[in-house]
């Protein structure tokens, strides 16, 4: 089992931020700015039934017809809502983002309720982060085994 394996995605998500389906754009932009996120939760009678990202309200306001007015929330946003569990691996969720072709997903409890967003640049700054800290120790440990002498590695271990 790798150490990826044990982490859990729950522990990067972001809260779920939710907005009305019926909610406009312009109100979807001002949230997603509040908020500062990407993503909000789209609720029909308190129930997540899909979300909506800032590339969503971006799009969805270049590419109306002139002079007709905005979609609301519920037009432009993606139906369902994805999720997983909430303790599943990151490897597990990076499988998911790879074979669902999406950047965002829901993360649920046991019981079925919401309890994040995970997005697949939080899982993807994660794991840099672990290979940066590998690649650091690796280098650390490369530099002392070098003679300090003339730089190049020491025998250790070989004679």
């Amino acid at each position: 089992m790798t150490a990826l394996e044990h982490q859990k995605i729950i522990d990067l998500a972001s809260a779920p931020i939710r907005i009305g389906a019926e909610a406009t754009l312009d109100a979807a932009a001002r949230l997603m700015a509040q908020s500062h996120v990407g993503s909000l939760v789209v609720d029909v009678d308190g129930e997540p039934v899909g979300l909506i990202t800032d590339r969503d309200v971006a799009l969805a306001g270049l590419l109306r017809a002139e002079g007709t007015p905005l979609p609301s929330v519920r037009e432009a946003a993606s139906m369902p809502l994805l999720t997983l569990p909430a303790n599943v691996s990151i490897e597990e969720a990076a499988r998911f983002f790879g074979e669902h072709c999406v950047r965002r997903v829901g993360l649920v409890s046991m019981k079925g309720t919401l309890v994040g967003i995970l997005s697949s640049d939080t899982v993807l700054t994660f794991t840099a982060t672990i290979l940066r800290t590998l690649a650091e120790g690796i280098e650390r440990g490369l530099s002392e085994e070098r003679d300090p002498r003339g730089g190049a590695p020491s025998n250790l271990g070989t004679e």
